[in-house]
This record gives structure tokens, sequence and C-alpha cells, in this order.
């Protein structure tokens, strides 16, 4: 778990509460949410349903704050990406890898569930997505702008925007034409898209100088 940037009310949270939490998020990511019933959590999670009511209420109550720590603790490590040292292609890749990987390990009806079923914990993620990501991606766009390598006749908010409309489209089940294609498929080539719509001469030389090995 991120140390650096405590969330304020994860901090309030006992380590077994937090264990228990962030295990079920992995389940609920990895198999969905509709298919997994609380027997089936505490099965995987070792413990009896008993303890497992000892910190939620009821299921939704557990979808609700496994989210919310989930998205806590991606916030807290994009928050350690956004402080490291690096340019922002360097930055933006290494935002990209992290969410790749997320996305890998992501069960297809996770969000589909989450709309439907728990609608409180999907309207934690629409704010995580209209806030923290989009205060992110504007920062990481004007950053890349001022060390030229982004161009510089570009709109941020309106980048910005786009950029979040792309990933709406990867996380929206109801888009049945890319369907039969991974969510990590369509995050890389949205990646592709957007990084070399906005990179600059000089940023596109960078990309081939320190990422060619990787095909971006």
């Amino acid at each position: 778990m991120c140390k650096l940037f405590p969330n304020f009310a994860s901090e309030f949270m006992g380590q077994k509460e937090k264990e228990i939490l962030m295990q079920a998020a992995e389940l609920f990511t990895k198999y969905g949410i509709k298919s997994m019933t609380m027997d089936d959590v505490a099965r995987h999670l070792g413990i009896s349903k008993k303890t497992l009511y000892q910190y939620v209420d009821n299921k939704k109550d557990l979808v609700k704050k496994s989210i919310q720590l989930h998205i806590d603790e991606e916030q807290c490590c994009m928050k350690e990406v956004l402080q490291s040292e690096g340019n922002a292609i360097d930055e933006l890749m290494m935002m990209t890898k992290m969410v790749g990987s997320q996305m890998k390990e992501m069960h297809p009806s996770v969000i589909f569930d989450l709309k439907k079923y728990h609608l409180d914990a999907y309207k934690g993620l629409l704010l995580h997505r209209d806030d923290f990501i989009y205060s992110s991606v504007k920062r990481n766009i004007e950053n890349g702008m001022e060390s030229n390598l982004y161009r510089s006749n570009i709109n941020s908010e309106i980048l910005t925007r786009l950029y979040l409309s792309m990933v709406n489209v990867i996380l929206d089940p109801e888009i049945t034409s890319l369907s039969q294609h991974s969510a990590a498929d369509i995050h890389t080539e949205m990646i592709r898209y957007h990084i070399r719509g906005i990179a600059s001469s000089k940023g596109r030389e960078y990309l081939k100088q320190k990422f060619s090995k990787d095909n971006v």
C-alpha cells in the first residue's frame, strides 16, 4: 500500500480492515461483482463470514468500501508518479503502465455491475475520474507544453476532456463495437493515439529514442 499520501478516511482503518477491503476489491476486479457472494469472499479471504461482517454491513457496503479504498490507493500511487523525477512523457508513460496493468486484471463486467447494482460505488468512481484523473491529465498536458515536448497549439481543456471521453469508451461495457477487444488492448491503443497526437517534434524524437523498444 502507498504510504506517502494516506487518505483521511483510510488513516482510521485498522490494518486487518484494510487488508480485507483491498483483497475484496481484487476479487471483484478479477471475477466481477455480481458473481461473488459474501460466502465466496469470505472463503477466498480465508476468514469466516462472521469476521467479514465485523467490518461491513452487507455486500453493498463491502463493494462501496473496497472500491473506495482501491481508488484511494490508486490516487496515492499516482501522486507518487506525479512527484517523481522525469519529464511529461516519462510521467504519462508511468501512469499508463500502472493503469494498463490494472486493466489486464479487470473482469469485463465490473463496471456494468457497479453501474447497475452499486450506484454509490459507481458514483465514487466517476468522481475519481472527473476530479483526480482530470486534474492529473490536464497538468501533464500543460507541463508537456511548457517543456516543448507537446505541441504549443494544444487546448489543454479540450484535450483533457477528449482523453476522459476515450477512457469512458474503455470502461463502458455497452459499447459493443469494441467488446471483442480487451480493456488493456484498447487502453494501449488509446495512449499511442493520444501521445503521438500531442507530441511535438522534440517529443516524438524523445519517444523514438526512449521507447522504441516498447513499440510505443
